[in-house]
């Protein structure tokens, strides 16, 4: 009930059990949870039940259901702070519980997540407790992730297990992008080559464009020794500049990555991209579901797994009919699909039951 309520946003305790209230006689419900009757519990009952769900076990209901959609080919890892549970509330000690989103970033759904408590966990042990999970360990996967999550013992680990990484350098990693650089200029050219000339807008209208350039030894696969990081085949220098469409003022930076293989310039410049469909998904989690007003200042993590399946629910969907016309209020967008949800109940009953979408 809480997740057909969240599709059809509702996104407080509050307003879930309001909806739940009107809703219990709705003979659509009765169907799909195969009812006479639906019982509505108190909203302190209500409350209760989703604060004492055994996180573990709801996770394993999450992973089981998207296992069948997923390819695990190329995946995304971040963190999100949850910032409605911040325990003293109104944010004032930046206490808030966290959560890790490992996304598949060819079908553009969150698969697992890991839970992190910022006075236990931090996002470095997390991402190591998930290589140690078999459940991720699927030979040949690429693993993409913040210039935070650049530390020897994860990228030693994904290359040992035969998996793949693009990993960016960290400023205050002084000695290992100092030698990055170095190893770089004493390439006379790069060893490939890719400009993407047509870019994309950004939020404020912006034209941004990237070049990428690759540096790879010809005669072996090792293109920088490090003491610490091993068999870094890759060195990438990403350009990215930005144009104002007013003032046609260029404004550019640098970032430098590296990868435990060898692809061309135009493969690393979409991988790096795809990398970013997690930003995008925590975008979703924000607009359409509203995670950072929700208030839950004790065991946040259940909603937080029932918000995940309502996105991963709007974006098969959108995966299966984009481009189509099949929303009654026109193009099929993320947005569109959470209002045709607002307004039709069987359509968020047919999201609901969705099966075997890719």
């Amino acid at each position: 009930m809480t997740l057909f309520a969240l599709l059809k946003g509702n996104t407080t305790f509050k307003d879930i059990f309001a909806w739940m209230t009107f809703n219990k006689e709705n003979e659509i419900l009765k169907k799909i949870f195969e009812k006479e009757k639906v019982n509505v519990p108190s909203r302190s009952t209500l409350h209760a039940l989703l604060i004492n769900t055994d996180n573990n076990a709801l996770e394993a209901v999450f992973r089981e259901f998207f296992l069948e959609h997923i390819l695990q080919k190329s995946i995304a890892v971040d963190g999100k702070w949850l910032r409605g549970s911040d325990v003293n509330g109104q944010y004032t000690q930046e206490s808030h519980k966290a959560i890790l989103n490992i996304l598949d970033k060819d079908i553009k759904i969150v698969f697992a997540h890991k839970f992190l408590d910022k006075n236990k966990k931090s996002e470095i042990k997390a991402l190591q407790e998930v290589l140690d999970d078999n459940f991720f360990s699927d030979d040949g996967q690429i693993f993409s992730f913040d210039a935070l999550l650049t530390q020897s013992s994860i990228l030693n680990t994904i290359d040992s297990q035969g998996n793949k990484y693009i990993a960016k350098f960290k400023d205050n990693q002084k000695n290992l992008k100092h030698k990055a650089i170095e190893t770089i200029d004493a390439f006379q050219t790069p060893s490939d080559i890719y400009d993407d000339k047509e870019g994309y807008l950004s939020e404020n209208n912006k034209r941004v464009t990237r070049t990428i350039e690759v540096y790879q030894n010809q005669n072996c696969n090792i293109v920088m020794h490090h003491e610490t990081f091993d068999n870094i085949q890759s060195l990438i220098k990403v350009t990215k500049t930005l144009t104002s469409p007013i003032t046609t003022e260029c404004t550019q930076t640098v970032q430098y990555a590296m990868a435990n293989f060898k692809t061309t310039a135009q493969d690393f410049h979409e991988k790096i991209l795809q990398h970013w469909r997690v930003e995008t998904y925590h975008y979703h989690l924000d607009m359409l579901l509203e995670e950072d007003q929700h208030i839950a200042y004790k065991e946040p993590f259940s909603i937080a797994i029932l918000r995940s399946f309502a996105i991963n629910l709007y974006q098969l969907f959108l995966n299966a009919n984009k481009n189509k016309k099949v929303l009654l209020t026109g193009k099929t967008t993320m947005a569109e699909i959470k209002r045709n949800c607002l307004y039709r109940d069987d359509f968020t009953a047919e999201l609901f039951e969705q099966k075997s979408i890719i």
